[in-house]
């Protein structure tokens, strides 16, 4: 079975908590991304802030003013760089997130969607040679 580092997109779009909310929504509408890890000026992974949470604030114009720390999830599953794909899938599936950061000593290397799970699990033999 592949380890997440197989099947995790590396080149992962990051925002800064300090950063105004408007450029996460224009960050996620550009880039055509349902999720923002977001991390600290180490590179350390300090929460997530989804196309969700936004959509759930796009109607109230007092947030405009924002930052992200203040509408960002903290609370953030992960996984190591080395850890099985399956432990992906379990998460997925158990608490139903459709991403998930992963570290290595701590710091943002990667992000795994539950559709890169889906691709390693169904086509194995194709997510090696494609990575």
């Amino acid at each position: 079975m592949p380890t997440v580092r197989d099947i995790m997109t590396s080149n992962t779009v990051t925002i800064s908590p300090a950063s105004p909310i408007h450029v996460a929504v224009d960050l996620l509408l550009e880039k055509r991304i349902s999720g923002l890890p977001v991390v600290d000026e180490a590179g350390r992974l300090v929460g997530i802030l989804t196309e969700f949470a936004l959509l759930a604030i796009a109607y109230d114009d007092r947030v405009s003013g924002d930052t992200v720390a203040q509408h960002m999830t903290t609370d953030v599953l992960t996984v190591n760089a080395d850890d099985p794909v399956s432990k992906v899938a379990d998460l997925c599936i158990v608490h139903r997130v459709r991403r998930v950061p992963v570290l290595e000593g701590g710091r943002l290397v990667g992000l795994v969607a539950h559709r890169d799970v889906l691709q390693a699990m169904y086509k194995p033999q194709t997510v090696c040679a494609s990575r």
